[in-house]
Parts: structure tokens; C-alpha cells; sequence
């Protein structure tokens, strides 16, 4: 009988946590276009919760160009509040409207906002 490395059981496992198939890579392009699509209008087009609407909203928008939203950031807690909205803001949730590779995309793209350290 063969024996698996951890390496190789870390994979099999990740694989059937996929449904058996490998997850897909996420696409910063498609998750650009999420964005404009449902993202921009609040938190602006350079991700820095300027928007034409986040401008009259009381908290303002996540600013995903600053270094202090990313130093607490990760990505399930990204997931989390993109699905689930967030309490006492006007952050909606997007669970029933986006999938999970779309989520992938989406916090693919929202990463290549961050500013430089």
C-alpha cells in the first residue's frame, strides 16, 4: 500500500472539499467588472468609498484603498459582510446574487485596490 505525504492528503482533501474537482483560480477581470457593476456606485470607481451615492451615506463606504482597512482585512471576513451586508450601514447583502466564484472575483479585484505600504 502507498502512502500519501501531507502534501498530497492536503490536496486530496482540498479537492473533495471542492466537490471532487479543483476550485477554480479567481479572475481579477471578471471581478472588475462585478465591481462596476455592483460596487462602484457606493464605493467609487477607485475603491475609496467616494461613489456618487457613498458620498451622502452616513458611515461612508468601505475605503479599499487604505492601508488600515487591509492590515485587519481577510478574506472571509470580506465574504462574510458581501453576503451577509453589514448592520447599521447601507452595505446590502449580495448572497442570493452572487456565486462563490463570483465572491472569489470580486475580493481578487478589491485586493489590487489596496495602496501601496
Amino acid at each position: 500500500m502507498r502512502r500519501i505525504g501531507s502534501l498530497g492528503l492536503a490536496l486530496a482533501c482540498a479537492a473533495l472539499s471542492a466537490g471532487g474537482r479543483p476550485a477554480a483560480a479567481a479572475d481579477v477581470a471578471k471581478g472588475k467588472t462585478l465591481y462596476a457593476s455592483r460596487c462602484l456606485f457606493c464605493h467609487g470607481a477607485a475603491g475609496k468609498g467616494d461613489g456618487p451615492a457613498g458620498k451622502a451615506l452616513k458611515p461612508r463606504p468601505t475605503n479599499f484603498a487604505s492601508a488600515e482597512y487591509w492590515k485587519a482585512a481577510t478574506p472571509d471576513a470580506m465574504k462574510a459582510i458581501i453576503q451577509n451586508g453589514k448592520p447599521n450601514t447601507a452595505m446590502l447583502a449580495f448572497k442570493n446574487a452572487l456565486s462563490a466564484q463570483d465572491l472569489d472575483d470580486l475580493i481578487a479585484y478589491l485586493q489590487t485596490l489596496k495602496a501601496p505600504e
